[in-house]
């Protein structure tokens, strides 16, 4: 029955791998890349990150701690002083990006990205975060969800001016 149950998943992970998509799609796996919310190369320096929806996802904590956690946005900004990967916020967020995978193909963008953030009320503990992001190849703004295991929600990236 074992045997049985282990061809079943090596069939269904072939045929995930088989139906990613046309030979024009690329998918990327990137450690330690330089952007937390999208690639560097289509958004200037400074991003404005937009938050919507915040839910809690716990009964530990109330929707008040993830406001005071993410408010309502923030520009986000590298780490003069960091390496690749790191970021700031103007409201004292930090984001230190350490897992990505990209997909690209038939003009669309997603990303996976896990980000270590540090909040400007408790900067001694670092909270992973998971987010997924999607937009247009070669387009300047972005969307996404994100989840840090208390508190899910939107978020949207453009140009900060």
């Amino acid at each position: 029955m074992r045997l049985t149950k282990l061809k079943r998943s090596g069939v269904a992970l072939i045929l995930t791998f088989g139906m990613l998509g046309p030979a024009s799609s690329q998918i990327t796996h990137r450690d330690n890349r330089g952007n937390p919310f999208t690639d560097l190369k289509r958004l200037a320096a400074v991003r404005q990150i937009s938050v919507q929806n915040l839910t809690v996802l716990t009964d530990a904590v109330g929707i008040e701690f993830c406001k005071e956690r993410y408010g309502n946005g923030y520009k986000v900004y590298p780490d003069p002083n960091g390496r690749r990967g790191q970021f700031l916020s103007d409201k004292g967020h930090t984001f230190s990006l350490y897992a990505r995978s990209e997909l690209r193909g038939d003009g669309i963008y997603a990303e996976h990205s896990q980000v270590l953030i540090t909040f400007p009320n408790d900067p001694d503990v670092e909270v992973e975060t998971t987010q997924f992001i999607t937009g247009f190849v070669n387009s300047k703004m972005f969307s996404g969800v994100f989840s840090d295991g208390v508190c899910s929600g939107k978020f949207s990236v453009v140009d900060a001016k």
